[in-house]
Order: structure tokens, then C-alpha cells, then sequence
């Protein structure tokens, strides 16, 4: 009721302002035949000027909700990250003799980006600390729920595909949590584990190109001390 009645404060000042100047340029210039014909000819071009405001305020209000989704969505991302997403990174990056030679450059995101893409992310089980691993992954049971069930996450395509991928290992190591690994299991999760490795090296390059735009000082912390940095230690 309180917004109502201040739109029509503010329609009825606009409208009384508008007979003012129209009143005022008649007193000045007289002519009341040519200021009525212009008054009628600027009312002809409202609708066009209405539709070309409106246009233009949607899609900036339309940016900027996005913007602000997005902003959400990487916050959702840094406590990934900060809970389980290093870490992960950390144990799965031990398995993988071959990473150190792609000589990462974490200050060059665009040139890091493009090595890790055609990168094939293939592990060593062997070297992979299962037990860390598992006891991780098990312990992140309510933050991967939390996340995974937030519907906005869907917009954030690569963050959604490894959400599903590490609920999907987590599934699985569940089911083989009281056997031991045969051969086969250990295959299986091998390659559960590699496509986690994939979507979360894509992540963590989307992850320190929002902090190194938005929160520079964040960013130099994660290249200094990132899983590669301390796994290669």
C-alpha cells in the first residue's frame, strides 16, 4: 500500500511538472497552435520510447541478476574447495606421475587451461592414498547433499558435472566400503576417480579465474600453495 501510494505521488508530480513547462512555453513563445501539434508529435513517439526502455532496463536487470548468481554460485565453489575440493585434488594429484610435466603456470590461467584440457588424466592407483581418499569423500557426505540439491547449481555446468561425477565415486565407495579391493574394484574406481580428476581440474582453473578478477589477493594465495605446488613438495 506504502509503494502504491508513492507511485502516485510521483505519477502525479511528473504529470503536473509536464502542464507546467507545457504552460510555461506558452507564456514564453505563445504560438498555442505549434506547442500543442509538438506536444502530440513527442506523445506519438512514447510507445517506441517506452519499448526501447524497457528493452534496455530488462536486459540490466537481467545482467545484473545473473552476475549476482553466479557471485553466489562461485561462493558455493570457494567452500568446495576450502571443505574438499583441495584436498581431493591434492590426494588424486599424487597418483599422477605425468603432471609435472605439463609444467603448470598457474599466473597464465588461458595457457594452464588449454594443457589441462587435452591433458588424458590418468592415475596410478597404486598411489593413490585410498584410505585418505575414501575417509574424505565419506566425510563430505552432507556438504556434496547440501550442494547437489541447490537448484542453481545447475547453472554452473562445470560445477554441476563434478558434483555428479564425485557423488557418483562417493556411491561407489560406499558399496565397497567393508570388502576389500579386488582387482576390478580397483579398475572401477580407478577410472571413477579420473573422470573426478578431469571436472576438477577444469573447476579449479573457473575457480582461481573468478578469484584472480574479483579477489586478487585470494587468487596469489591459491596459485602459491595450490595442489600441484604441494603434492610436487
Amino acid at each position: 500500500m506504502k509503494n502504491t501510494t508513492h507511485y502516485l505521488l510521483v505519477s502525479f508530480i511528473l504529470i503536473l511538472l509536464s502542464f507546467i513547462m507545457f504552460f510555461i512555453h506558452y507564456l514564453v513563445f505563445g504560438q498555442l497552435e505549434n506547442t500543442i501539434y509538438y506536444s502530440f508529435m513527442s506523445l506519438c513517439f512514447i510507445p517506441v520510447n517506452i519499448l526501447v526502455v524497457t528493452l534496455v532496463f530488462e536486459k540490466l536487470v537481467e545482467r545484473r541478476t545473473k552476475l549476482e548468481r553466479l557471485s553466489k554460485l562461485n561462493m558455493l565453489v570457494g567452500l568446495f574447495f576450502s571443505d574438499i575440493g583441495f584436498t581431493l585434488l591434492e590426494i588424486i594429484v599424487a597418483g599422477d606421475a605425468n603432471i609435472q610435466y605439463l609444467n603448470l603456470d598457474f599466473t597464465d590461467l588461458k595457457t594452464s587451461n588449454n594443457k589441462l584440457k587435452s591433458y588424458e588424466h590418468i592415475i596410478a592407483f597404486e598411489k593413490i592414498n585410498y584410505p585418505r581418499l575414501e575417509k574424505l569423500v565419506l566425510e563430505s557426505r552432507d556438504i556434496l547433499s547440501n550442494l547437489i540439491s541447490n537448484e542453481n547449481i545447475l547453472e554452473h555446468e562445470t560445477f554441476a558435472d563434478l558434483l555428479m561425477s564425485l557423488m557418483h565415486l562417493r556411491d561407489e565407495i560406499v558399496f565397497l566400503q567393508y570388502k576389500t579391493l579386488t582387482k576390478d574394484d580397483s579398475t572401477h574406481i580407478k577410472g571413477d576417480i579420473c573422470r573426478v580428476y578431469r571436472a576438477l581440474t577444469s573447476q579449479w582453473i573457473n575457480y582461481l579465474s573468478h578469484l584472480k578478477q574479483f579477489y586478487p589477493y585470494q587468487y596469489n594465495g591459491a596459485i602459491k600453495f595450490n595442489p600441484f605446488t604441494v603434492t610436487s613438495r
